[in-house]
């Protein structure tokens, strides 16, 4: 395999096309290890995420574009939201674009800064720089309508005012690598776009695993339910365990949640929707009858994140709003999960008289507003670009710091882990703060499994476990719905011309999630990080059969010593030297 990688100096403008060092592909695939491999090896420490300094890279895997349901793409930099190691992903059209644009590469590494707004286009195995002045401002389908002709991926206004949950987002506003502040990175180094065009090829060897998996995506039981449901079947099944978060995380249950569930979402659909080469179909155009916002079409969702952090975290029961904060965001530019936390604590604040805005839980039309007013850095709004943790800290007031509910600054996702100890445990480890798509271990304890989902027995191996998984998948670069694991990755990997065992892929996983603590290691971060907020350490109400729970010091101490031990690292979370040598990173 004779892989590359296309360098693009934004301060220079020089772009040029380097190979990919012999044996990384064997060690890291593609995607999340190859991107984490580059920013360890090329960024040094305590680099100012949005100087022109960082790195932000582009990654895709051996089987995007390729692979029924593979249509996706990482975004990996170092977060200006937490400070961590930073990947985030998304599918839909654009992935496959960019990979049959540059058939013999494997990502693009964006350094230095532009003069002027700039974008990059792809065509054909060529790469250029175009002038993006007139792109400027525009929202994300603005942009993506002025390049019609290409797939592309651009920022919004909230990437261009360096909003720190910022996102790169592709196909007119539907899908988005949302977390972290990727966009915000772009903004900072006047990147408005990426536009590709290529033509799609399929390689021989490869066709009839292609065909097996469609008919895999299409039909098989085991994806019936995601077929069905996507992920707003996902609200009926928190509501049910006390872990859908409502009112800014002080309860675990929503009285109006059967307005914003998946019937609800159902009822008020204009037909599903799906990604390049996928037969799963999980989303929904969603466009609601009813409400203030009767009529907008959100072209794809919202996806249960959003209703969950924008609709019961907020108080708010009408599917139409929430439809309309989806499509701002989209539009704007910005995590919609980071988005409906920085609301509900403004809410909070308000009600406090900690902030001088006023807003109240359920206040649509104030949502609404101040969600604009973030993306455009305008009075209040400015405060709460910077995320939850900065703004509490800038507020000053105890009570501002405990409604800030992140972990490493970012935000929680829609699952509260004082229903799933292990979801604790969970967000705690994870390489880039809280987050659901390292590790979702509340789906065997309190969705239904052998473990305790309040205690502290076995919780460590499921999360380390997963992680790994997750970690190979996103190296592929696989979707969390499709299953490509590495039972799938021996069928399609020497397929592809890779030269691995079965042994040497069993260490993927381990090496790729080593790799990206060392990186956080190398930024400061300690055990001390490996928290949870104040919020989540008081006992949860309204939380049905999770009420009066609450996740002490003592029981994330246990877990976390346990989780080490099984790393093999040491009492702080670092990788030991023999670990390191194990997993062949002590040479990188």
């Amino acid at each position: 395999m004779n892989y590359h990688v296309l360098r693009v100096n934004l301060t220079t403008g020089k772009i040029q096309s380097d190979p990919i060092p012999d044996g990384w592909l064997e060690k890291f695939i593609g995607g999340k290890g190859l991107a984490a491999a580059y920013l360890y090896k090329d960024l040094k420490a305590g680099v100012d995420p949005l100087s022109p300094e960082n790195l932000l890279i582009f990654a895709w895997g051996p089987l995007v574009g390729l692979a029924p349901g593979a249509t996706r793409y990482c975004v990996a930099t170092k977060s200006p939201h937490s400070g961590t190691f930073a990947d985030s992903y998304s599918g839909g059209f654009f992935p496959s674009a960019m990979r049959h644009a540059l058939p013999d590469h494997m990502a693009i590494l964006f350094t230095g800064r532009a003069k002027h707004p700039v974008y990059l286009q792809l065509e054909d195995g060529k790469a250029q720089l175009k002038d993006a002045f007139k792109l400027w401002g525009m929202t994300i389908s603005q942009t993506c309508q002025q390049l019609e002709q290409y797939k592309t991926a651009c920022i919004g206004p909230a990437g261009e005012h360096l909003v720190k949950f910022a996102t790169v987002s592709s196909d007119y506003g539907t899908h988005h690598a949302g977390r972290g502040g990727g966009g915000a990175v772009m903004g900072s180094k006047n990147l408005k776009a990426v536009a590709a065009k290529g033509k799609k090829v399929i390689p021989a060897a490869v066709r009839p695993l292609v065909a097996k998996h469609m008919m895999r995506l299409t039909t098989g039981k085991e994806l019936q339910s995601i077929r069905d449901g996507g992920t707003p079947q996902i609200v009926d099944i928190t509501n049910a365990t006390g872990t859908l978060p409502t009112r800014n995380w002080t309860a675990g249950t929503f009285e109006g949640a059967d307005q914003i569930n998946l019937d609800q979402i159902k009822a008020n659909s204009l037909g599903k929707v799906a990604c390049d080469l996928c037969g799963v179909a999980c989303g929904f155009n969603v466009s609601p009858k009813t409400g203030p916002y009767a009529g907008i079409q959100t072209g794809w969702g919202p996806e249960y994140e959003t209703i969950g952090m924008n609709g019961s975290n907020c108080c708010i029961d009408d599917l139409s709003t929430v439809a309309k904060i989806a499509t701002l965001c989209d539009q704007l530019g910005m995590d919609s999960i980071s988005l409906g936390n920085a609301v509900s604590f403004a809410m909070e604040c308000s009600q406090k008289g900690l902030i001088d805005y006023k807003i109240s839980f359920g206040d649509r039309e104030k949502s609404v507003e101040l969600i604009q007013m973030i993306a455009h850095r305008q009075g209040i709004g400015d405060l709460l670009a910077e995320g939850t943790r900065r703004a509490a800290e800038k507020i000053g007031k105890p009570e501002a710091l405990e409604a800030a509910v992140e972990v490493k600054h970012l935000e929680l996702p829609a699952y509260d882990p004082r229903g799933s100890f292990s979801m604790a445990l969970a967000y705690a480890t994870s390489d880039r703060g809280a987050c659901h798509m390292r590790a979702w271990p509340i789906a065997s304890d309190a969705f239904g499994g052998k473990r305790d989902p309040y205690g502290t027995a076995g919780h460590a191996k499921v999360v380390m476990d997963e992680q790994h998984n997750t970690a190979l998948e996103w190296s592929l670069i696989g979707c969390a719905f499709t299953g490509y694991g590495f039972d799938y990755a021996l069928e399609w990997l020497p397929a592809l011309g890779y030269s691995i065992t079965s042994e040497q892929l069993s260490q993927v996983g381990e090496r790729i999630w080593n790799l990206t603590r060392m990186f956080n290691v190398r930024e400061g971060f300690t055990r001390k990080e490996d928290s949870l907020p104040a919020r989540l350490k008081r006992p949860l109400q309204n939380g049905g059969p999770a009420d009066g729970k609450a996740l002490t010091d003592e029981a994330m101490q246990v877990m976390l010593q346990e989780y080490y031990q099984l790393r093999g690292w040491d009492d702080q979370g670092r990788p030991t030297p023999a670990k390191l040598k194990a997993l062949g990173l002590d040479r990188l």
